[in-house]
């Protein structure tokens, strides 16, 4: 240890903390505890309290870790489990730490633990830390090739920040420039490292945890102003199937039909957060898509090839209110008629009875809404359901939640003979002024009905606007606000966040910015670089961005180049050296040329006494009074007088020197 410097030690320990901290709250916590008392054992061995280990006990250390993370997460076929291990055996190293050597082995595995960061986490946030603590490993290779003079206080940090800023420019060319490639390969990440969100199986009571939760879902950018929060229906999932006493997506009989012509055409870019179920919201109805891995499904929906694991964006367009008079087929209209035999027995008879009383559908569906409008409660407290759950809700509590409505809409509609089927996906979403923008979390989850209407197509019912229209008009705060105590945890923390004023709009400005981050730089790919490039450039085609790239980066190479050659040139001088300049012009060309080159000031005096002995007698001012401000340190000589004296000096010379020739 006493091969190294003690500073240079300190920064190592700096840095390797600062790498190990995104994962602080991912890796197990027993793994967390070791990581800490290993870097505590280590600066305790630098102030010299401790002594070096045996090399086994290192040894020892990493097959202990190996195999507590095999127990840990079952098979090494995760990416998390090499993760870790690479992370464990970062900190091990420490228990062999002595020479410089060794320094510089952990300072080259900072930078692989560096890229691991963004495995979990893209965000703005922690590419801040992840290349500030690139800045401390760069500044520990400096302090431990320097002199134990250079590695006192920031000087290490001042040179290798500046190392960084010059390397920033050929950065950012290289990003804008460079051609986006795909990856050739993908890492699965373990599964369910996405974060809560929809499933594809709705059982009663499901939306209504999800709702306690303020998880950032997804955010929208609309070409034009974006619709009102009535009209934002984003579509998720179609339930089609009862299975186990649930809703589920189910394999309904693809229609042949197209969606018809809509009302209304948007355009709107929407990034999605990680999702729990290969599908991913869009407006109803969606037209187009544009994405990776994506498709239009036939029933009205964008399905994924896989699970979302990061952040991804889309370009999509929509059509409001579609009108499609094709009726369904035998095979469709008996999917969507299809009910489980004794279950449920009261409501598949209010269904029949409807049927009996109202001829017409339309009069069969508001005869429903009319009565959910009278008898029943909307609230985030339903209660469990028992046994037959869709009886119980509709003919003993009446209490309930938008699945509550969506699931018995869709049930009585069956009953009554009117093809129907649930949609889970979200509803409203809150307007970010800062950012411009729509950010819908998860507690805007919601579940409504889709009925066939002969001549009209597939027509939205949703249940809840007619029982609690507020929710719909106003989004999930509205409801929250009147319901104090029903909604827990984090989404009433973020709506009681609202009212504290200058706080809620800081943090709308950071989620703008952390927006922005997300659709500039992490979703920056190949279809993003052209659509920009080509606005500079419109004739640029795909095979000329890397010639433009390579262009651009020998460029910006050779302006950094320039800038370092003539650095010197453009170097500022310091006061001192301009007192000096100008006092050796002042010398004639003899005495000038007896002097070697940077002599010292008495030297030129003394030389300048030899050769002109009148002249010099008029530079003993200006000379004592530079030799007691450079030399002595004299703080009475203040710098104007030096430079007055200076002046005079010139002036006199001048006037002498034009006499004699005269």
């Amino acid at each position: 240890m006493m091969m190294v410097q003690r500073p240079a030690l300190l920064w190592m320990l700096a840095s390797q903390s600062l790498m190990l901290a995104p994962h602080g709250s991912r890796m197990p916590l027993w793994m967390l505890i070791g990581c800490f008392v290993i870097v505590a054992f280590t600066l305790a061995r630098i102030q010299g309290h401790v002594r070096l280990p045996s090399k086994w006990v290192a040894v020892a250390s990493v097959f202990l870790g190996w195999g507590l993370l095999w127990r840990e997460y079952g098979s090494p076929m995760v990416v998390e489990f090499w993760v870790d291990l690479l992370l464990f055996m970062y900190t091990a190293k420490l228990l062999e730490l002595v020479s410089k050597r060794d320094v510089a082995q952990v300072m080259l595995l900072s930078f692989f633990v560096a890229m691991t960061h963004f495995l979990f986490d893209e965000s703005m946030l922690q590419t801040i830390v992840t290349f500030s603590g690139l800045v401390m490993v760069m500044a520990t290779l400096i302090a431990v090739h320097s002199s134990s003079t250079q590695t006192l206080g920031r000087q290490p940090l001042k040179l290798a920040s500046f190392a960084f800023l010059q390397a920033v420019p050929l950065l950012v060319i290289l990003f804008v420039f460079f051609p986006r490639l795909s990856p050739f390969w993908t890492i699965p990440l373990e599964k369910g490292t996405a974060v809560t969100g929809l499933s594809d199986r709705l059982m009663l009571g499901d939306i209504h945890s999800l709702v306690q939760s303020d998880a950032l879902a997804f955010r929208v950018n609309f070409a034009a102003a974006p619709p009102a929060s009535r009209d934002l229906y984003w579509r998720t999932l179609v339930l089609s199937e009862i299975s186990e006493g649930g809703w589920v997506v189910g394999s309904p009989p693809r229609p042949k039909t197209a969606i018809g012509t809509p009302a209304e055409v948007i355009d709107y870019e929407l990034l999605s957060q990680p999702m729990r179920v290969p599908f991913i919201p869009s407006l109803d109805r969606i037209l187009s898509v544009e994405g990776a891995s994506v498709s239009l499904d036939p029933l009205g929906f964008v399905r994924s090839t896989s699970v979302l694991q990061t952040v991804s964006q889309y370009q999509m367009r929509s059509g409001l209110n579609p009108v499609d008079g094709v009726d369904l087929s035998k095979a469709e209209r008996a999917a969507y008629l299809a009910l489980p035999k004794r279950t449920n027995p009261l409501a598949q008879a209010h269904g029949a009875a409807l049927a009996e009383n109202h001829q017409a559908p339309d009069a069969r569906i508001q005869a429903v809404l009319a009565w959910y409008f009278d008898d029943f409660t909307y609230t985030l407290n339903p209660g469990a359901s028992e046994g037959d759950s869709i009886d119980h809700f509709l003919f003993e509590t009446r209490r309930g939640f938008c699945e509550h409505f969506a699931a018995s809409f869709t049930w009585i509609m069956r009953a009554a003979g009117i093809p129907a089927r649930v949609v889970l996906g979200y509803q409203g979403g809150a307007y970010n002024p800062s950012g411009n923008y729509i950010e819908v979390r998860q507690f805007d989850a919601h579940a409504w009905s889709e009925v066939w209407v002969q001549g009209e197509g597939w027509r939205r019912v949703d249940p809840t606007a007619f029982v609690a229209p507020e929710r719909i008009e106003a989004g999930m705060g509205a409801s929250a606000a009147g319901m104090d105590g029903l909604m827990t945890g984090k989404a009433w923390d973020y709506f009681q966040m609202q009212s504290l004023g200058w706080l809620f709009d800081l943090q709308l400005q950071l989620q703008a910015l952390s927006h922005l981050w997300d659709r500039v730089v992490v979703n920056y790919d190949q279809a993003q670089q052209l659509r920009w490039l080509t606005t500079v450039w419109p004739d640029l085609e795909l095979e000329d961005l890397a010639p433009l790239a390579l262009a651009a980066f020998l460029l910006g190479l050779g302006v950094i180049t320039v800038g370092f050659v003539a650095s010197p040139f453009r170097r500022r001088l310091s006061q001192e050296a301009r007192w000096y300049r100008g006092y050796v012009n002042c010398l004639d060309g003899e005495a000038r040329d007896q002097i070697s080159r940077g002599a010292g000031v008495a030297r030129c005096q003394e030389v300048w006494r030899l050769t002109r002995p009148a002249e010099a007698a008029l530079a003993c001012e200006f000379v004592d009074r530079f030799e007691l401000r450079l030399y002595q340190n004299d703080q009475s000589v203040v710098p104007s007088s030096i430079s007055k004296t200076l002046l005079v000096l010139r002036v006199r010379l001048a006037w002498m020197r034009l006499t004699k020739k005269r």
